[in-house]
């Protein structure tokens, strides 16, 4: 055998006996790898600020209870809670992500009597417990129960004063001094803005002097004006507002009920008014009424000033047609001292002024802001 011959074997030999060593050495150092174990979804532990509550009526828009659990934010993690007064339940949404929720007086109130079916004056027990979900990972969790004592109030609006505030309105962005609402005189639920808007953003605060108050707002930023969403959102925050892209008259109507709702709604001012009724000079002719005489450079007021008799008036929109629209008082038999002419759609319920004393009037009317002024000269 010759010298590369010999190296050769050596080479071979030497690769045998390597490969015999790995094939004896790896298999003792194999392990097995395990995946790790998942967290097991829990909502964190359940607190509320206090442990017995009186709800305060005057003062609806105040803190009752704030009621936080110990959870990092997530936004992808759904969570309601669950009010239980024994067997009666109600569910409550929270924003996602919210690791708190803060309940006013008027908001909480409302729950205890109208959903939960407490006595008015009466403590009892509110169970409140935490349901948490992740919809995309199909898990949920339940918190600890938190039991606190309540004493429910008289139920009836939230709220006795609401504001408009924006860019869109008169005064602005002024917190200090934004736009006042008028309440309904016969509905405690009901708002109303009717005003000449500007190009820009409104929203509604629950109170005046303090951007960190409680707004009602749409559920999304700037939806289309013929939307009729609208939610009571805490610390205003989301910042939703309305966008009103085309300046002009409009009416908005805020119901603030549990079923709460908003419209917002271009007004065309009617060019010719009228008022009918044995009150007036042309009786109940509505084929001829006695005129109104607008004002001029205000497309939104009309005046008459003349002889009125005993008797009642109110003031359709057209001529030959009982079933037409009217502007009327919103309780039966109001007389001089009413402001609120409000507009009731095909005359029902059929309201009218009335006068008691014969005499020469001067009758100021205002259809955008739907008021009226009946004074004797």
């Amino acid at each position: 055998m010759n010298k590369n011959s010999v190296n050769i074997a050596k080479k071979a030999i030497t690769g045998l006996l390597l490969a015999c060593a790995a094939a004896f050495i790896l298999p003792s150092c194999k392990k097995e790898l395990k995946a790790p174990a998942s967290f097991p979804f829990e909502t964190g532990e359940l607190s509320a600020s206090a442990d017995n509550v009186i709800i305060n009526a005057a003062k609806p828009g105040d803190e009752a209870i704030t009621v936080t659990w110990d959870a990092f934010a997530n936004s992808m993690v759904k969570n309601r809670l669950v009010l239980s007064n024994g067997n009666v339940k109600d569910t409550v949404d929270v924003a996602s992500g919210a690791i708190r929720k803060r309940f006013n007086n008027g908001e909480l109130n409302n729950i205890l009597v109208d959903d939960l079916d407490m006595e008015i004056g009466v403590m009892a027990d509110l169970s409140i417990m935490l349901v948490s979900y992740i919809p995309a990972k199909n898990l949920m969790a339940t918190s600890n129960p938190v039991t606190i004592k309540v004493t429910p109030a008289a139920t009836g609006a939230a709220y006795a004063e609401l504001w408009v505030v924006g860019d869109a309105t008169p005064n602005g962005w002024n917190i200090d001094n934004p736009n006042p609402m008028v309440k309904d005189p016969t509905n405690s639920f009901q708002f109303k803005f009717n005003e000449v808007l500007n190009a820009g953003e409104f929203k509604i605060p629950t109170s005046t002097g303090n951007w960190g108050t409680d707004f009602f707002m749409p559920p999304v930023n700037n939806p289309a004006l013929s939307s009729t969403e609208v939610k009571l959102i805490l610390g205003g925050n989301p910042d939703n507002k309305w966008r009103v892209a085309n300046p002009g008259p409009y009416k908005i109507l805020l119901n603030i009920s549990p079923s709460p709702f908003i419209k917002i709604t271009p007004f065309t001012p009617y060019t010719q008014v009228w008022m009918v009724g044995d009150a007036t000079p042309a009786g109940w002719n509505i084929e001829n009424p006695t005129p109104m005489v607008a004002t001029p450079g205000n497309p939104y007021e009309f005046t008459y000033t003349g002889p009125m008799s005993a008797g009642e008036f109110k003031i359709p929109v057209s001529t030959g047609n009982w079933g037409t629209d009217f502007f009327m008082p919103p309780v039966n038999g109001e007389g001089p001292g009413s402001t609120n002419a409000v507009f009731v759609p095909g005359g029902n319920p059929d309201n009218k002024w009335k006068i008691t004393e014969a005499g020469n009037y001067k009758i100021t009317f205002n259809q955008l802001r739907e008021t009226i002024s009946i004074v004797k000269q």
